[in-house]
């Protein structure tokens, strides 16, 4: 039962990566009724909440797309880039970092990548370098966001064993991006210089910035409202509360997400006087439902394999992973395999839990969530392959020797070390 569950989930998984758009939901709900049908198991709880706080974040960011923020960032960040090209190597993947932190979703480096590839190519630089860097920093910034579906599924847990939204944001910041600077001091000292010479791209011309008032405002309010969802998040005293039966009740963790940013949306909706229809009609809201449609079937389909074998991965890994450190090398496989790191996270932080082990080494742990690269058919991989003309970014003869795997794993080792010395200083009992 272990391995064929094992191998409907791989089937969905890369039939899924490679078809794209929503047909890991679909997919995944008809593994999940395969489970069901054919081998009498108990289909696990549909990640609603998961699914209403995404849905929230994407309403947010379509908002103040339609008042223009969205662009106004994009631009910010291609002023920074095109301002110190010879720099790019160490730019680039900061400045996706800081990007993507802030949206809460990595879809939005598909606007970046361009100028990413562009930029090296013009001045010489194998696009390889900061396009693979960019890419894995796109996954950690959108790991650490207060908005991304990643930290709503890990705080729904960790809140629970008595660690706060503030201390996540403490130990996943300044780790994730310690680990991306590690990498890219490490990348910087291969080969940098382009091969085949300085073909220079003839569009290079940066695209005139956005100073609209609204598109400020926007970025602004969403600012806000991010910052509010971690302060509610991790100081109880300014939370909501209300008395039931004697006895103090706070706001749940999992309903500030969704009501600050839907608040946040209405702000910006009735004060700049944007259309509903225009926040609609944006690529943000239509790549944002299609992430959080093909989540639903994914995170359902491997939440039930999980729980349905909890009992033999529990004696597997005690058997063979008992330290606790150990269990970011199943993280890692897993979201491999998977495909996503919210997934990832939905299904496998129960099973930590049920191993005993301990709540701050899940936290330090959960960065190899993002091992999603391993496998190079993520959407945002194929984009920064498809996007360099020079061909140095490129998946390797025998597959996994892609331009990925050596940034991504320093990346996530680097961040993982970074965090279990953090956890040590912040956490020490």
């Amino acid at each position: 039962m272990l391995f064929i569950g094992l191998g409907i989930l791989l089937l969905v998984s890369f039939m899924g990566s490679r078809l794209q758009s929503i047909s890991l939901s679909m997919l995944g709900g008809l593994g999940v009724l395969l489970f069901a049908c054919f081998f009498k198991t108990v289909p696990a709880e549909p990640p609603f909440q998961v699914i209403l706080c995404i849905a929230s974040a994407v309403v947010a960011v379509a908002a103040i797309e339609a008042a223009g923020g969205l662009q106004y960032l994009i631009q910010l960040a291609e002023s920074l880039i095109r301002g110190a090209p010879h720099r790019i190597i160490y730019l680039s993947p900061l400045v996706t970092y800081i990007l993507t932190f802030l949206a809460g979703t990595n879809h939005i480096t598909y606007s970046i990548l361009p100028v990413i590839a562009e930029v090296s190519k013009s001045v010489g630089i194998r696009p390889e370098r900061p396009l693979s860097l960019s890419v894995i920093a796109a996954l950690h910034g959108t790991l650490a966001s207060p908005i991304s579906s990643s930290i709503v599924i890990m705080s729904e847990f960790l809140n629970g064993m008595g660690i706060g939204s503030g201390t996540i944001f403490k130990i996943l910041i300044p780790s994730t991006l310690g680990g991306l600077f590690l990498a890219t001091i490490v990348m910087a000292q291969f080969h940098t210089k382009l091969d085949h010479g300085k073909d220079c791209l003839k569009n290079n011309a940066m695209v005139q910035p956005i100073t609209s008032k609204a598109a400020k405002f926007s970025v602004i309010c969403f600012c806000l409202g991010s910052l509010m969802i971690a302060l509610l998040s991790s100081i109880k005293s300014i939370c909501p509360c209300w008395v039931r039966n004697g006895t103090t009740v706070y706001l749940p963790t999992s309903s500030i997400l969704p009501l600050v940013m839907l608040s946040s949306a209405a702000c910006i909706m009735l004060i700049l006087r944007i259309s509903p229809q225009a926040i609609t009609q944006g690529k943000a809201f239509m790549s944002g439902i299609q992430g959080m449609c093909s989540l639903l079937g994914i995170a359902w389909l491997s939440s039930t394999f999980v729980e349905s074998n909890q009992a033999i991965l529990l004696k597997w890994i005690s058997s063979h992973l008992s330290a606790g450190w150990q269990f970011a090398i199943i993280l890692l496989i897993m979201s491999a395999i998977m495909g996503s790191s919210a997934a990832t996270i939905k299904a496998m932080l129960p099973l930590g839990m049920a191993l005993g082990i301990a709540p701050k080494v899940l936290l330090a742990s959960v960065i190899a969530v993002n091992g999603v690269f391993i496998i190079p058919i993520y959407p945002t991989i194929l984009s920064a392959i498809n996007l360099d003309s020079t061909g140095t970014t490129r998946i390797g003869k025998y597959f996994f020797n892609h331009s990925f795997m050596l940034p991504g794993l320093i990346t996530i080792f680097g961040a993982i070390g970074i965090a279990f010395l953090l956890i040590y200083i912040f956490l020490p009992t």
